[in-house]
């Protein structure tokens, strides 16, 4: 996972300046997090920083992230060198923060895109247990997490934002999910994993969560004002990846 990244880390980044990421993905991911303000936050699989930034602008007293990228980190630092916050990042698999509370307690972790790169149920515990170990008592868990609602069939109709997804053969847990991102010019590819519902609220519920819920995807106002109500339906209607919140 760390050289799928470390090798389109600039182009991966460069993914978030469209609307789909701005006014889709990060506006739910925002609305999830409601107010930080004052807040111990622990942002894994943090890539170029693009969540930690937010959540620091939006009033987290600490902000740490972690990624599994060296590529990804190096941009990170980049980025606070440029404009500090005062966040702090690591280059960390979770799956190996095995140590209880290795990086300290927070009140909130985070992750855009973390638990369906588990390339198997035991990594996907071993990710699930980590990240309860960092969480303070009554902490919560916020993530943006593939669909496990959606069929094979519907892994279509994204062209026109600038991806693609599909798989080979037959679906099960742990059935590599083929990505395929405009990014500028180029075209970038890698690879999640497919979970059931299930499996992943198991995961959740046997690391400690004791509340697991499903968000729906939220569409910011001014994301209809600038592109058209008509623009965002398809993907509204069949959305390739769902919010995901947890509570201990």
């Amino acid at each position: 996972m760390a050289a799928q990244y470390d090798a389109i880390a600039r182009e991966y980044q460069r993914t978030k300046e469209s609307p789909l990421r701005r006014y889709v993905e990060a506006y739910s991911f925002m609305q999830m997090a409601g107010d930080v303000a004052g807040r111990r936050v622990l942002d894994l699989a943090c890539g170029e920083g693009f969540y930690s930034r937010l959540l620091k602008r939006a009033g987290a007293e600490t902000v740490t992230g972690v990624d599994i990228s060296a590529g990804m980190i190096d941009l990170a630092e980049q980025l606070e060198r440029d404009e500090p916050l005062g966040i702090d990042y690591l280059c960390r698999d979770v799956a190996q923060l095995d140590e209880p509370g290795a990086l300290g307690r927070y009140d909130l972790v985070t992750a855009a895109y973390l638990l369906h790169y588990a390339p198997n149920t035991n990594q996907l515990q071993r990710m699930c247990n980590n990240i309860a170990r960092h969480l303070a008592p009554g902490g919560r868990f916020l993530a943006i997490n593939e669909n496990p609602e959606q069929t094979v069939a519907d892994y279509q109709g994204y062209t026109q934002y600038g991806f693609n997804k599909s798989v080979t053969g037959e679906r099960y847990d742990g059935t590599p999910i083929h990505y395929a991102m405009v990014s500028g010019r180029s075209m970038i590819r890698f690879d999640a994993y497919y979970y059931s519902a299930e499996t992943y609220e198991h995961a959740l519920r046997k690391a400690g969560f004791a509340s697991v819920s499903w968000r729906p995807l939220q569409l910011d106002p001014a994301g209809e004002a600038e592109c058209g109500h008509d623009y965002w339906q398809e993907y509204l209607a069949n959305p390739p990846v769902t919010g995901l919140e947890c509570s201990l």
